[in-house]
């Protein structure tokens, strides 16, 4: 597996992105706690770190959930690595057009010395995407149908040009999809860890599960009363279109 266009392999297991070398030892000590952690990266830890340019960037050390995450933590195994992976399945969306995080870097490291990087631990760098909330935050401030119905149009724009491209993102949920400061905006998707880059646009089975996992984390929430409605009938002509 070769770095995409504008990466660089650095050392053994690193890939980033031209003109960021100088950074590398930097993001890793990030992970090893001498900036204050940003909270919850999902399955990963989170630090927040300036970068040069006065923008910002968040290191993300992988970790499994569950059970193996009780077990294994952050030991991974298996090649190509999910750091490698989840570079090249974010440079495709964005090559795409999707709206997605610049990724900086993705580094493999292996524990205890071990040979061709098995097992390994993951960091992945990615710069911030600036003025954004997520979904979850944008439905929850939502006060009448018409907004949630708005938020779930820009939503369905972004998962259908996902997978007119041929990504299917494994984990579309309110909170891997980040939304400007309206609805008019188009939606960014973030987290695209186990993404699989396909040739062909996804298929029919594939835009069905994606959108039943959206649906499912939608209903979760505690909408306002004014908007649940609309968006049962939105999401409900959502999964209508996935089963077309």
């Amino acid at each position: 597996m070769k770095p995409p266009d504008g990466f660089r392999r650095v050392e053994a297991g690193a890939w980033v992105r031209a003109g960021y070398e100088a950074d590398l030892a930097h993001w890793r000590g990030c992970m090893r706690g001498s900036v204050a952690d940003a909270g919850d990266g999902g399955r990963g830890k989170l630090a927040r770190v300036p970068l040069r340019d006065g923008a910002a960037a968040f290191v993300r050390r992988y970790r499994r959930g569950g059970w193996a995450g009780a077990v294994l933590g952050e030991t991974y195994f298996g090649r190509p690595p999910r750091p490698w992976r989840e570079l090249v399945a974010t440079e495709a969306a964005r090559r795409a057009g999707v709206v997605a995080p610049e990724v900086l870097a993705a580094v493999v490291e292996p524990v205890f010395g071990a040979v061709c990087g098995l097992p390994y631990r993951g960091v992945l760098v990615t710069r911030e995407l600036g003025g954004r909330r997520t979904l979850r935050e944008a439905l929850l401030d939502a006060r009448a149908g018409a907004e949630v119905d708005a938020w779930l149009d820009a939503v369905i724009r972004a998962v259908r040009q996902l997978h007119a491209c041929g990504i299917r993102h494994p984990d579309l949920n309110v909170t891997n999809l980040l939304v400007g400061a309206s609805a008019r905006e188009a939606v960014a998707v973030i987290d695209f860890d186990r993404a699989v880059v396909g040739t062909r646009p996804v298929g029919r089975i594939g835009r069905l599960l994606a959108h039943r996992r959206l649906a499912r984390s939608v209903a979760k929430l505690e909408l306002p009363a004014l908007s649940r409605t609309e968006c049962r009938r939105r999401l409900a002509e959502l999964l209508l279109e996935a089963g077309s």
